[in-house]
Parts: C-alpha cells; sequence; structure tokens
C-alpha cells in the first residue's frame, strides 16, 4: 500500500471512530445547543465517511471497515465529558486529514483522485472548526491551535 492509500484509509478510519464517537457522546449532552451540535457534527462526519468510502471503491480500493468499538474514548460519563470527546474526536481527524494532505503533496509525479486535494482541505478545515466550538463548550483555553492536525 502507498503512503498515500494509507493515509487515506487512515482519513476514512478517523471519520468512522467519530461517527462512532459522537454516538457516545450525545446521550451524555443535556444543553440544546450541545445536542444539537453533536447531531450536526455527527452527520457531517457520517456523510464524509459515506463520501470517502465511495472515493476508495473508485479508486480501486477496498475502504477500511470500522471497528466495532473504540475502546480509547470511553468513559463518558457526563457532558464534561461528553464535550472534551467531541474535542479529542475534531482533533484526530484533523490529524488525519493533515496526514493525507501532506501524502497528496508528497505523492510526486502521480496524480491523486480529481478532488482529493480539496477534499482534504475542506475536512482539515471543518474539523479545526468543530474543534474550536467543542473547546469553547467545554471551556477550553485556548480554544484555538496554531496548527490544527499537527499538534492534537
Amino acid at each position: 500500500m502507498t503512503a498515500l492509500e494509507t493515509a487515506w484509509q487512515a482519513a476514512l478510519a478517523a471519520e468512522q471512530q467519530a461517527v462512532f464517537g459522537y454516538g457516545l457522546a450525545g446521550p451524555h449532552l443535556t444543553a440544546a445547543a450541545d445536542v444539537n451540535r453533536a447531531r450536526a457534527d455527527e452527520a457531517a462526519h457520517r456523510t464524509l465517511q459515506t463520501s470517502v468510502s465511495a472515493q476508495l471503491v473508485a479508486a480501486g480500493l477496498t475502504p477500511v471497515a470500522p471497528q466495532p468499538d473504540y475502546p480509547g474514548l470511553y468513559p463518558v460519563a457526563n457532558a464534561t465529558a461528553a464535550r472534551r470527546l467531541a474535542v479529542r474526536l475534531e482533533q484526530n481527524c484533523a490529524t488525519a486529514w493533515r496526514y493525507l494532505y501532506a501524502a497528496l503533496a508528497e505523492d510526486g509525479p502521480t496524480s491523486p483522485p480529481t478532488g482529493l486535494r480539496a477534499t482534504a482541505q475542506d475536512s482539515l478545515t471543518a474539523s479545526a472548526v468543530r474543534a474550536v466550538r467543542w473547546r469553547k463548550a467545554a471551556g477550553v483555553s485556548p480554544s484555538t491551535v496554531a496548527f490544527p492536525g499537527v499538534n492534537s
């Protein structure tokens, strides 16, 4: 497997983990704003997961299967822990998308699938923005990081 394929699969795996993680966090969120944000973020990750899987299949690759469980995401005992989990999910996704973006930059003479660079950049940006929102909701300071996906 090439570095690009590995990074692409890692981005899919991060999206799969985010979908699972929001399912863990959601029931512990009580504030309407948090619940709505979690639903919207889970939907965004689910859409991206579906899209990335389809892109991999179109490229002749077999998408990595989601894990049946993600023990590293537990425990989520209350709303505070759920908000912090959401921050971590978004940081993990940003890291995976930055990794893919870097792999695309290093891919050299071969041309990547159409739109993959834009997908990586857009997804990195979206995860970074969602992470800021969750950091603010969780009371984490600072709410931003200098290089999303690098210092996660």
